[in-house]
């Protein structure tokens, strides 16, 4: 069930936007790939201040909601369609 702009939830859509909607995939990639793209790009420039882990907490959590079979699928299926 398509929850939100046409994804199934607010954090897939989010996520897909925000992080992987401009980068140009040649190759077919895994909803593994697409996490650990995300994550590097999420916490790349993450820099932990005093010591305190609630940031990176509640970006954590946020991740953990995002389906990236979805974008993986959507992903490949226009790689399809570009050959």
């Amino acid at each position: 069930m398509k929850q939100y702009n046409g994804w199934s939830n607010f954090t897939t859509w989010r996520v897909y936007t925000d992080t992987l909607v401009n980068i140009n995939f040649e190759e077919t990639v895994t909803a593994d790939d697409l996490k650990e793209i995300t994550e590097d790009i999420v916490f790349s420039n993450f820099e932990m201040l005093s010591g305190s882990y609630l940031v990176e907490d509640y970006a954590r959590l946020f991740l953990e909601q995002v389906d990236f079979y979805e974008i993986a699928r959507l992903i490949n299926e226009d790689i399809t369609i570009k050959k």
